[in-house]
């Protein structure tokens, strides 16, 4: 595992380690190193699984993915999600809101650190309106490139802060959604599940994993884009 000392850790979850979690994995680190240079060393990056098979290797078709993306493949092997995990992260980044409600029934002293992907990037979405603000409204990236890096990592710790506190029940479940989550589940509860997360697409067509990829993508930039405006502000 990486040392994450002061910087912002974010820890992503799927089901087996060997896919979803591993790409957002990747990702992260790499939109980070291409829109922070230097200082992208301020974010690591980790990933594990509810079901894992310890030190199983990614699935060939993350491999592809990432290829298809154009991001190199991290040196990593599946590990089951523990308490160790859940400690030394800032955020913890599920694949569905189940996964969410999965972490809290197992680590429950740590649950305000668990989002959905798709949850996350609601939340921040909010919480930067409610500052008046949003992610288009600068070079995030840009200001963030500026700074020293330890100011940098102590922002992002900032930002992180912010989404453990929110009250979440006031917070948008998915970007681009003006409804909170008790409007959205009583209006839309038969599609929103489904809607709201990343789903597997292990043992689908090769265009299913592609559409996976890219979903993760735009769900990691944005998440990416949005920690630094709320870091920022």
């Amino acid at each position: 595992m990486p040392d994450t000392g002061d910087n912002l850790n974010i820890l992503f979850i799927c089901a087996g380690n060997i896919m979803r979690s591993v790409i957002s994995e990747c990702l992260l680190l790499a939109r980070a190193s291409e829109l922070l240079g230097p200082n992208a060393c301020v974010i690591t990056s980790e990933s594990c699984g509810l079901e894992a098979e310890q030190d199983a290797p990614p699935h060939g078709d993350a491999r592809m993915a990432l290829e298809y993306l154009g991001v190199p493949m991290l040196d990593t092997a599946a590990a089951r999600a523990d308490e160790y995990h859940m400690r030394r992260c800032d955020l913890a980044v599920t694949m569905t809101r189940q996964q969410s409600y999965i972490l809290a029934n197992r680590f429950g002293e740590q649950m305000r650190k668990y989002f959905s992907m798709m949850e996350i990037n609601g939340a921040i979405e909010t919480l930067l309106e409610l500052r008046g603000v949003s992610q288009g409204d600068r070079d995030w990236a840009a200001e963030a490139r500026g700074l020293p890096r330890e100011e940098l990592a102590r922002k992002l710790k900032g930002a992180a802060g912010a989404l453990q506190s929110a009250e979440r029940v006031l917070m948008r479940p998915l970007a681009g959604v003006p409804l909170n989550i008790v409007e959205l589940l009583t209006l839309f509860s038969p599609c929103f599940h489904q809607v709201s997360g990343v789903h597997d697409p292990i043992g689908g067509t090769a265009e299913e994993t592609y559409r996976c990829a890219r979903l993760l993508d735009e769900q990691v930039t944005l998440l990416l884009n949005g920690l630094l405006a709320l870091a920022l502000t």
